[in-house]
């Protein structure tokens, strides 16, 4: 890690216990602060910022000045911008050094002077800022800094973006240095990234020149554009130099990939591909020809999916900036030493030899469920520090767009930190944090990081961000070790059971364990962990305890803000009623419970499981596809339900699942049938939907008829949509369709 020192600066600070400058004792201070005449607002800003925390932490107030006449005899605290003088020091970076009583923080530009007023009140003075709304501020009779001071700090990270919504508090921005602004966005950024569908709209284009888009199992959707088509090329830098004219100030544009995997096949994209050795040939060529038509700015593209691979033979411009995405990457060990990230580290590593212009995409959350268990704190600085040797320049930390999330505050902290310092303790910051922010549960939780961690480790289970805690539910996550990681918990809450705020934010950092055991009650919903428990006559009913806590957990959800559960989609009511649902047992009036199941074909292999166990155990499945429900991958498949005997039948319905993001539609057609012996059947109805309802993103929908006649045979013969439309993500490619509850009442 030779490399990260060398490039941050040296941070020396020379002191003894007697050599020390008295700013304030018992309210009184006899220094000024003392800005040029002809400071900037921001520098001003540096000022008047530093006097009113250092109000705080004295009761001492020091006036704000404007003599530049002082010497290093005089108390005073120097806020200076020289652009001139520090050349060295970049955008960001900034000096404090001490010179006689004279204390300077000095920047070469006045965002490095305001981060060194940031690093004085943290680094010097025991101030924190843990939170957009947790700040601590020590009160000091008696207020010291080291006599000797000599602190040059030059972030080898120049773009820093740690992306929570509670980052997007402009203090918490200024404190942690942050690159974006109080909305999330990139103020030196034009369009960040997904912009081909931008430069390139498939309304009005594709219908009238489908041969800009690409050429997709033989046939052209708008998933991405052709770019061989020279007159994609006109096309898209004619949009890219309006959008440009709009915001002249941004230096930055992406001209990148669409958000899925279909990229153009035609012979002359497929020709420059097989030169270059994957899809990225086409997307760096291109980008390079628009990168030369803007030469005063920055064209960023993605590596990302089929375009993270290096090319071959070109080269990215000079001013052509690499977005290096790590989504498929394993979160349960470093990547530098994971033995699944051997493809990613290849990837990073020759991208590095062609260019140092990279930005990395980094993902630190689970996706699909942001309030669950995600023990990555172990890699998060392993990985800044593995990409910082590759040439990476600039970070976008992912974190959760929506609120909240398991252990937000605490994430973003040590990311913000890592980010500015990759060399940093990491483990002493988070011991600050959990300090400062739990109060005396802290060591408890902190108990707890540790346990889950070594029990990830010692499992051997990947982690993923777009995994579920039922993955570890016979691991780090089974119920065994939840019930050890609750008694931390316990015993945090114990330790501020008097302290109301601490007491809250403990509660909320249990909550992930709370939806990982509600969660894994859609396993063995009749377990001895289920969701139901069976009364004397043998009815099964929902667990009261299930129930309670469901609600429990729902309730503190909204008390903190949370919005959704799922990074789309689920919010705390939509999830509060998706599992109501799932705990009612269709058992009444329901001839087909626990009835056999024949499926033909069988399921695709990923999502096959004992079909009476899913489509007739009485239980409704959730959102959560890998639960509770089965798969297919061909345009038609039918299950057979063998009642026992001939019964009157007034009603079949079959449940469906719909996950557009994952490839998962609707049914086109669903056809009921019914069979006294099994081999002659009779239609008795049948149910359609011809088009997709795009305005479902993830839900389920029942298809029914009503039947009126006797059979012990129920057949249901499921139309699905087959291929993935030209609009989708997954154009030309297999669309599943996935199928839950028969219920013949």
């Amino acid at each position: 890690m030779k490399s990260i020192f060398a490039l941050l600066g040296a941070a020396l600070m020379l002191s003894s216990c007697s050599q020390t400058l008295k700013l304030a004792d018992k309210g009184r201070s006899d220094y000024r602060i003392v800005v040029a005449a002809d400071a900037d607002s921001l520098t001003r800003l540096a000022a008047e910022r530093f006097q009113g925390y250092f109000r705080q932490i004295s009761q001492a107030e020091l006036p704000i000045v404007t003599d530049s006449g002082t010497t290093a005899d005089d108390h005073t605290i120097v806020f200076s911008t020289d652009t001139s003088k520090h050349t060295d020091l970049g955008n960001d970076g900034f000096v404090i050094f001490t010179d006689g009583n004279r204390i300077n923080i000095q920047g070469g530009t006045s965002r490095g002077t305001l981060n060194g007023m940031y690093t004085l009140l943290d680094d010097y003075l025991g101030c924190r800022k843990y939170s957009a709304t947790v700040e601590v501020i020590p009160q000091q009779g008696k207020v010291t800094v080291p006599k000797r001071i000599y602190d040059r700090q030059v972030p080898v990270i120049t773009f820093r973006d740690t992306h929570y919504r509670g980052t997007n508090d402009q203090g918490y921005i200024d404190w942690h240095k942050l690159s974006h602004d109080s909305t999330g966005g990139k103020p030196d950024w034009g369009f960040w990234c997904h912009s081909f569908g931008q430069l390139l709209p498939a309304d009005p284009y594709f219908k009238t020149h489908p041969e800009y888009f690409a050429l997709v199992s033989g046939q052209r959707a708008t998933t991405q554009p052709c770019l061989s088509n020279p007159a994609v090329l006109e096309i898209m830098c004619d949009n890219l130099a309006k959008a440009m004219a709009a915001k002249p100030e941004a230096k930055y544009w992406s001209v990148s990939s669409n958000d899925n995997f279909g990229y153009c096949q035609c012979a002359l994209c497929a020709e420059v591909d097989s030169i270059e050795g994957s899809p990225t040939g086409s997307v760096i060529r291109f980008v390079n020809a628009v990168a030369e038509r803007f030469p005063d700015k920055v064209i960023s593209t993605l590596a990302y999916q089929y375009s993270r691979a290096a090319p071959k033979v070109t080269k990215p411009r000079e001013n052509v900036n690499i977005m290096f995405c790590n989504i498929e990457c394993n979160r349960s060990q470093p990547i530098a030493t994971d033995s699944t990230s051997a493809s990613f580290r290849r990837d990073m590593e020759e991208w590095a030899k062609l260019t140092d212009n990279i930005l990395v995409w980094d993902y630190v959350i689970q996706f699909k469920n942001l309030v669950s268990p995600f023990p990555n704190f172990h890699t998060l600085q392993p990985n800044i520090q593995y990409f910082v040797d590759n040439h990476v320049v600039a970070m976008f930390e992912q974190g959760n767009r929506e609120v909240g999330g398991e252990f937000a505050d605490l994430r973003a902290y040590l990311i913000s930190k890592l980010l500015w310092n990759p060399a940093a303790d990491a483990d002493s910051l988070m011991n600050d944090f959990l300090n400062g922010y739990y109060g005396l549960a802290g060591g408890h939780i902190k108990e707890y990081i540790n346990l889950i961690t070594k029990n990830l480790e010692q499992s051997g289970k990947p982690l993923s961000i777009f995994g579920a805690p039922t993955d570890g539910a016979d691991s780090y996550l089974s119920p065994e070790n939840l019930a050890i990681y609750e008694g931390c918990f316990e015993r945090a809450e114990a330790a501020v059971t008097n302290q109301p705020e601490f007491l809250k934010r403990v509660k909320i950092a249990r909550q992930p364990l709370r939806y990982a055991e509600l969660e894994q009650t859609k396993l063995d919903p009749y377990g001895p962990n289920g969701i139901y428990v069976q009364a004397t006559d043998s009815v099964w009913e929902t667990n009261p305890e299930y129930t309670q806590k469901l609600e429990d957990f729902i309730a503190l959800c909204k008390q903190e803000g949370v919005t959704r559960l799922s990074e789309w989609h689920t919010t705390p009511d939509e999830y509060l009623d998706m599992m109501r649902k799932i705990s009612i047992v269709r058992q009444d009036g329901n001839l087909s419970f626990e009835k056999p199941v024949a499926l033909s074909p069988a399921p695709h292999p990923k999502y096959d499981r004992s079909a009476d166990k899913v489509l007739t155990n009485g239980i409704h499945g959730s959102n959560d596809y890998k639960i509770q429900w089965l798969g297919w991958d061909v345009p038609r498949f039918e299950a057979v339900v063998d009642l026992g005997s001939e019964q009157e039948i007034a009603r079949v319905t079959a449940t469906y699942l719909q996950v557009l993001t994952d490839w998962i539609f609707f049914p086109k057609q669903v056809t009921f049938y019914v069979s006294s012996d099994g081999k002659e059947y009779t239609q008795v109805g049948m149910e359609a939907q011809p088009e997709v309802n795009r305005a479902v993103a993830i839900g389920s929908r029942d298809f029914s008829s009503a039947v009126g006649r006797k059979g012990r045979y129920v057949k249901v013969v499921t139309d699905g949509v087959g291929i993935c439309p030209p609009w989708h993500l997954g154009a030309g490619k297999k669309a599943f369709a996935f199928m839950d509850e028969i219920v013949v009442e």
